[in-house]
C-alpha cells in the first residue's frame, strides 16, 4: 500500500530483528541472513519501535514527535525507505488473516502460514498474505508416481503442507527391506499394497487432505492419463521397468499441460534431484535426455556389467532428496519460482554439495522447440 494512504498501518516483517549501535540501526533479516544498516536519530528509532501494524502514519508521528507539524512527513519518509528495502510486511494483521481459514486450520498450519507470509513480504509471491498461498496449496492436486524411498517422503511432505488432493500411483507391495527408508510404511504394512498403506498414513498425518490411490503397474503414457489429468504438479519417482522408461512415459502423459518433476532418484551417496519441467518455460524431458544421455560417450557403449538389482540406501538420505523435491513441488503449486527448472541437479551427500548443470531448450526440439 502506498505510504501516502492515511489508512495504512505499517508493520515490520516478523523475520526482521532491529538493533541499535549508537547512531546506526541494524536490520537483521533472518530470512536470508542479510544485515541492512541505516544512520538514524532518536526520532527514527522511536518510529521503528512503533511499526507494529496498529497505528497509521499520522498516529506514529504524533507519538514520536508530539505536535511537530513535520512529524508525519518524516514518518512517511522513513516508512518509504523501509518499504523499498522490503523490511515491512504486506499485511498489518497476519493473525487476523490466518483466521480466515478457520480457527482449526489456522492453528494446524500456523508456522507454515508465517513462512508463506514472509515469502509474500519479500515479494517472491503475487499474494499479499500467506493465506493466499495456503489457499493455492489447499486447492491443488498433486500426483506422485512411485511411492517408495523418494515418493513416500514427497507424498508425506505434500500432505502435511495441505495439498488438497494427492494421487498415489504404484503397483508394488510393502517389503520388510522398505521400512528403513520408506517413511510412510510400518511393520504391520508388510505385504499390503503400497498405495493403500501410504494413503492411510497421509490421512492420519493431515485430516484436511484427500488421497486417491491407483494400484497400477505403469507400462506406457496411457496408463497415466487419469493419474495426471487436471493435476497442478506431478512428481516422477518410479523406477520399474527402468527409471528412464517411466520418466519418459510420465513426461509424455503430462505434456503439454502439467508441470512435472523428472529424473529423481538415489543410490549410495548420490541423490538425483533431476529437473522441473514447466511446459512453455523450461526444457522438456527430450531436451534433458539429449543433454545428458551422451555423457562420456555412454550412448554408444556396450554394457559389460549392468546396474545391480539392489543399491545402497538410507532413510536419512532418501528423506533429504524427497523433501527437496516436495519443496520444489510446493513452489510450483504456490506460484513461486521453481528452483530446479532449466537445469539438472544432483546432491552429493558426502560433502553435502548440490551440483547442477544448465539444460537449455533446444530450438529444434520436436517437443518444446519453437
Amino acid at each position: 500500500m502506498p505510504v501516502t494512504e492515511a489508512a495504512w498501518r505499517p508493520r515490520l516483517r516478523d523475520s526482521v530483528i532491529v538493533q541499535t549501535d549508537g547512531g546506526t540501526l541494524l536490520f537483521l533479516c533472518l530470512a536470508d541472513r542479510t544485515v541492512k544498516r541505516f544512520a538514524c536519530d532518536p526520532f527514527v528509532k522511536d518510529v521503528v519501535r512503533l511499526l507494529d501494524g496498529t497505528r497509521s502514519i499520522g498516529e506514529i508521528g504524533a507519538l514520536a514527535r508530539g505536535d511537530d507539524p513535520e512529524a508525519e512527513q518524516r514518518v512517511a519518509e522513513v516508512v518509504q525507505i523501509l518499504a523499498e528495502e522490503r523490511l515491512l510486511s504486506r499485511t498489518r494483521d497476519p493473525e487476523r488473516d490466518f483466521r480466515l481459514l478457520g480457527e482449526e486450520r489456522a492453528g494446524f498450519y500456523d508456522r507454515q502460514l508465517r513462512l508463506f507470509q514472509d515469502f509474500c513480504d519479500e515479494g517472491l509471491a503475487p499474494e499479499t498474505s500467506g493465506v493466499g498461498l495456503q489457499r493455492r496449496v489447499d486447492g491443488a492436486t498433486a500426483a506422485v508416481c512411485g511411492v517408495g524411498g523418494i515418493g513416500g517422503w514427497v507424498a508425506l511432505a505434500l500432505a502435511v503442507a495441505g495439498v488438497g488432493r494427492i494421487r498415489l500411483c504404484d503397483f508394488d507391495r510393502v517389503e520388510r527391506s522398505n521400512l528403513t527408508r520408506q517413511v510412510v510404511f510400518r511393520v504391520g504394512d508388510v505385504g499390503a499394497p503400497k498405495v493403500e498403506a501410504a494413503a492411510a498414513r497421509l490421512r492420519e498425518a493431515n485430516p484436511y487432505v484427500e488421497v486417491e490411490t491407483f494400484d497400477r503397474r505403469i507400462g506406457g503414457a496411457g496408463d497415466l492419463e487419469d493419474v495426471v489429468a487436471g493435476a497442478d504438479v506431478v512428481v516422477g519417482a518410479a523406477d520399474l521397468p527402468t527409471p528412464n522408461d517411466v520418466a519418459g512415459w510420465v513426461s509424455e502423459a503430462c505434456w503439454p499441460r502439467v508441470p512435472h518433476i523428472m529424473g529423481t532418484g538415489y543410490a549410495y551417496h548420490i541423490g538425483v534431484l533431476g529437473t522441473s519441467i514447466v511446459p512453455g518455460r523450461t526444457a522438456c524431458w527430450a531436451c534433458v535426455r539429449a543433454e545428458t544421455f551422451a555423457d562420456h560417450g555412454r550412448d554408444g557403449m556396450e554394457t559389460v556389467v549392468g546396474k545391480r538389482e539392489k543399491a545402497g540406501a538410507m532413510g536419512a538420505l532418501c528423506g533429504l532428496v524427497g523433501n527437496i523435491l516436495a519443496w520444489e513441488a510446493l513452489r510450483l503449486i504456490a506460484g513461486l519460482p521453481p528452483a530446479l527448472g532449466g537445469r539438472w541437479s544432483e546432491v552429493d551427500f558426502w560433502p553435502l554439495e548440490i551440483r547442477s548443470r544448465a539444460v537449455p531448450r533446444r530450438p529444434g526440439c520436436p517437443t518444446c522447440g519453437t
